[in-house]
């Protein structure tokens, strides 16, 4: 009988061996003391260095917006300066939005993910151009 979930599992180990292969690092932020401050580095998180894969320029309809409030207006699409997928497995937690991937000497604020239930999530990134970004 086949164990589904330890197929799953080596698929995905397998998949991350072809293509993670960009040395990236993970650092958490979180807001300021208040909305006057930026946000600030988490050190509650720890930095650190993973392999993962990025894409620039993904395609802009992956994601659309909700339609806002007044119905004559038209959601509209979004798109992203990169995407970046990675195997999570090992991972000591987990990103969230405004958290910070740093790879070839660009760093990048992750602004969405989209998950589909496997090791693999995306994360959809706008690259930080300064340091108060």
């Amino acid at each position: 009988m086949v164990d589904w979930a330890s197929a799953r599992a080596m698929l995905e180990d397998t998949v991350a061996g072809v293509f993670d292969v960009t040395p990236c690092q993970l650092v958490g932020y979180r807001q300021g003391q208040s909305v006057n401050h930026g946000m600030q580095v988490d050190y509650s998180r720890p930095a650190f260095d993973f392999l993962g894969t990025i894409d620039l320029q993904p395609p802009a309809d992956r994601l659309t917006r909700h339609p806002p409030g007044d119905p004559g207006t038209p959601g509209a699409t979004v798109s992203y300066a990169a995407v970046l997928t990675a195997h999570v497995g090992e991972w000591p937690w987990r990103p969230r939005n405004g958290d910070r991937v740093v790879s070839g000497g660009r760093t990048w604020r992750i602004e969405a993910s989209e998950r589909d239930g496997s090791s693999r999530p995306a994360w959809y990134l706008s690259e930080v151009k300064h340091a108060g970004g």
